[in-house]
């Protein structure tokens, strides 16, 4: 198990420094993205380094149908790897990030669904979103997002599923990021994920 861990740290740090690379000391643009999207599905087809018994759904520490494992994250909480563990039944709300993310599937499969917002947001807790479209994260694909872009998770499948996920800041530090509710119409604080586990 420890020579695992010690290939997977490698190789993750490969895969940032690359990443890094990439951006070239610069916000990504949605080309930069779509390239280091590719290189997290290069590092996702590595499923040997993530087996689902070292990443697995602890229900007293998550959510009972997830956890999130934190890989590597810069000392400022920027360029954050996380693994995430899912069952069927786990969900998001539609929500932003404020920072672009690259999701890449390892096992199993997570349906994304992407939603445009209408409104200005010059309303305050007002937001008026709706579904432009689906993609599903399973291995050998993956999605980019820029910071504005706004988008659910679902894991429908019975299998174990787990999906890489890279955030310009750690998703432990957005306070600004938001979560929307289409029944309504309204947008609030989507809190920090409490329980993040380190790999």
């Amino acid at each position: 198990m420890e020579e695992l861990d010690s290939s997977r740290r490698a190789a993750v740090r490969a895969c940032i420094d690359d990443a890094k690379a990439i951006a070239a000391g610069r916000e990504p643009d949605r080309a930069a993205l779509e390239a280091i999207r590719g290189r997290l599905m290069a590092l996702a087809a590595r499923r040997g380094l993530f087996p689902c018994a070292r990443f697995p759904v602890l229900r007293e520490r998550g959510d009972d149908t997830s956890s999130v494992y934190l890989l590597q994250e810069d000392d400022d909480r920027s360029w954050a790897l996380f693994a995430v563990a899912e069952l069927r039944g786990n969900e998001s709300p539609p929500h932003d990030h404020t920072t672009w993310a690259v999701l890449a599937g390892v096992e199993g499969e997570e349906t994304n669904r992407f939603y445009e917002r209408l409104d200005d947001g010059s309303v305050e807790g007002r937001a008026e979103i709706r579904e432009t479209g689906r993609a599903a994260v399973r291995p050998g694909t993956g999605v980019a997002l820029m910071p504005g872009d706004i988008h659910s998770i679902h894991c429908l499948t019975g299998a174990p599923t787990l999906v890489l996920h890279l955030y310009g800041r750690s998703i432990a530090d957005l306070p600004g990021r938001k979560m929307f509710d289409m029944r309504d119409g309204s947008c609030r604080t989507f809190p920090a994920r409490p329980g993040i586990l380190r790999a």
